[in-house]
């Protein structure tokens, strides 16, 4: 595969059109003054390394400590000034956006999707069409089954109070009855619980 080469970085000029030496850039908020509302800066795509503004502008290109450098906004859209050297305005834009690459900061939840992604089974994880397909693409049932089965340790049944836990497996139940005084007893299964209301 072959590509163009390009100048990555952007380039300012003077009035004159010749590159801009000690100029001076400010960059804020959308339709604002750039210098009166300025937007934070940023050295790397994940914006975690601020730069404070404004920008020196050396041989016609924004730098870092004399560097020529790329910087990046959180915001979609912002204004921008340019000053030369005796601090006039060269130009100014309200809203200065151009139409290119946006950057997404760096996010442990989306890079933990972007590796998914790399692997077959993260793609077919993806790419189900809705929960039904990915329970059966997981081998996922849907609930618990109404009966059979064996459940260990304690569970809450829904609208159903805490399950009894016997530690004697002789015991095959876990219901408790509450009666009144005298009432016959309802138990008929081993580990039933009986409690009857004194009179």
């Amino acid at each position: 595969m072959t590509q163009r080469i390009g100048n990555p970085l952007p380039f300012f000029t003077d009035k004159r059109g010749l590159p801009m030496d000690g100029g001076r850039l400010y960059v804020g908020e959308v339709n604002e003054d750039p210098e009166l509302s300025p937007v934070t800066l940023y050295l790397d795509e994940a914006c975690t390394a601020p730069i404070a503004q404004p920008l020196l502008i050396v041989g016609g290109f924004a730098t870092d400590d004399g560097n020529p450098a790329f910087f990046y906004v959180q915001e979609d859209t912002y204004s921008l000034r340019v000053r030369d050297r005796d601090g006039g305005e060269v130009y100014y834009f309200a809203d200065a956006v151009v139409e290119q690459d946006q950057w997404q900061p760096v996010n442990p939840g989306l890079s933990a999707i972007a590796a998914l992604v790399t692997t077959a089974y993260g793609r077919g994880v993806l790419t189900q069409p809705d929960a039904s397909a990915l329970r059966t693409y997981l081998g996922m049932v849907a609930s618990l089954p109404l009966s059979g089965g064996t459940m260990t340790g304690n569970i809450l049944r829904n609208g159903g109070g805490p399950h009894v836990y016997h530690t004697n497996t002789a015991f095959t139940s876990g219901r408790i009855f509450i009666t009144a005084a005298g009432a016959p007893d309802p138990t008929t299964l081993p580990g039933d619980i009986w409690l009857e209301r004194a009179p």
